[in-house]
């Protein structure tokens, strides 16, 4: 007993005094890269992640945006950086092995409202050509768009392996999709989370803005505190004052539509940019008093998210006719590619009454009422036309 004792005392101190030796052996060299996240004054960085393409490596950034990742193998890496307050972004770094190295700064912009930007890259798809994200819930008009690396949508660098999509107009919460890559549909390793296994990124809540601004037109006659001036469908709107001015509450971050629409005056829509204001001061805009067997009609396409070509519209004043609208500045359309659709009639054939019905086609087949629409008869809209 005593012997079988002293040999392991004799084995425990070996192994002691050979501590240094063993220690070395299992020893695997890494590399130590450090660095941190920048985030918009007022904003905190704790929680982003920042991942390793083409790696299972990440690390978490703490309340300074310091965070730290050990590779064991030295070269070049991409480094993606995402939090669900902030749009992703990404840095190159060059490592050594038993070397610490600093990254570049990973600089991060908050999220826009009703916006979103998604990439991917050939780091973790090597064999791919191209990628696409497709929306699974909400799901888009054009449920799959494409991604670019060609220094647009977001893109910042052409052809250098990073693929982006940025995409507005989007409706807030949360948005579930793919990445499609070749003839399969991925989870992005990128996501933010994953909600009915599919990833998922958080689309910004809209806040409200307002919009000032007031009218003017030529007419003899003012009758100014008859005209609402609307956006979104029509959702939001308020009559104008005596003075023709307007201050009132709108959603979106984009380019948006205010609607002006009277008995006594012909519609009339102009594109407003609520991207980087919170308070929007539209100035004038000049409106025009109706005339007799004049109608004018006015559609803005991207409310119909599921429209493809022009808008159509049919009414008492066509004989109901399907009468294409365009936005190329003819047939009465003020300004081309803004968005708004238009067609002018004149010399209307008296019907009767002052009151005509019509409705949009879209898409060829879908009926839809106008959002701007002066009245309503419960079926279609109405506008009120001169004699």
């Amino acid at each position: 007993m005593k012997k079988k004792i002293v040999m392991m005392i004799l084995a425990l101190a070996a192994v002691i005094l050979n501590t240094g030796c063993i220690q070395e052996k299992t020893v695997i060299p890494v590399s130590t890269i450090t660095g941190k996240i920048i985030v918009p004054d007022g904003k905190v960085a704790t929680g982003v992640k920042v991942r390793v393409a083409g790696e299972g490596d990440y690390a978490y950034a703490n309340e300074k945006g310091i965070y730290e990742i050990e590779m064991r193998k030295e070269g070049r890496y991409l480094l993606m950086a995402r939090g669900v307050d902030f749009d992703i972004n990404y840095v190159w770094v060059d490592t050594e092995l038993e070397k610490t190295v600093s990254a570049p700064d990973i600089r991060l912009n908050s999220k826009i409202v009703g916006e979103a930007i998604w990439m991917a890259n050939l780091i973790d798809y090597p064999d791919a050509d191209g990628f696409s994200i497709k929306s699974i819930n909400p799901v888009w008009g054009t449920q799959t768009e494409k991604m670019y690396d060609d220094g647009t949508h977001g893109d910042t660098l052409s052809q250098d392996g990073i693929f982006t999509l940025r995409k507005d107009n989007l409706v807030s919460g949360y948005q579930q999709y793919k990445i499609v890559v070749g003839d399969k549909d991925e989870n992005d390793p990128n996501s933010e989370q994953s909600l009915n296994g599919n990833s998922t990124v958080y689309i910004p809540e809209s806040a409200l803005k307002t919009v000032t601004g007031y009218i003017t037109s030529a007419a003899s006659t003012n009758v100014y505190a008859s005209v609402k001036v609307a956006t979104n469908k029509g959702a939001r709107s308020t009559f104008l004052n005596s003075q023709g001015q307007y201050n009132f509450a709108v959603q979106g971050n984009g380019t948006e539509y205010l609607v002006f629409r009277s008995h006594n005056f012909d519609v009339k829509a102009i594109p407003i940019d609520l991207s980087k204001v919170t308070t929007l001061d539209n100035g004038p805009t000049q409106i025009e008093a109706k005339v007799a067997k004049r109608v004018k009609m006015i559609c803005i396409k991207s409310e119909f998210s599921d429209a493809t070509g022009a808008p159509v519209v049919m009414g008492d004043f066509n004989n109901w006719r399907q009468d294409q609208m365009f936005d190329d500045g003819t047939y009465g359309d003020e300004v081309a590619n803004d968005g708004i659709y238009t067609r002018v009639y004149d010399n209307v054939t008296y019907t009767g009454s002052s009151t005509l019905k019509y409705h949009f086609c879209v898409n060829g087949v879908d009926t839809v009422r106008d959002p701007y629409e002066e009245g309503n008869d419960g079926t279609y809209s109405t506008v009120t036309m001169q004699f």
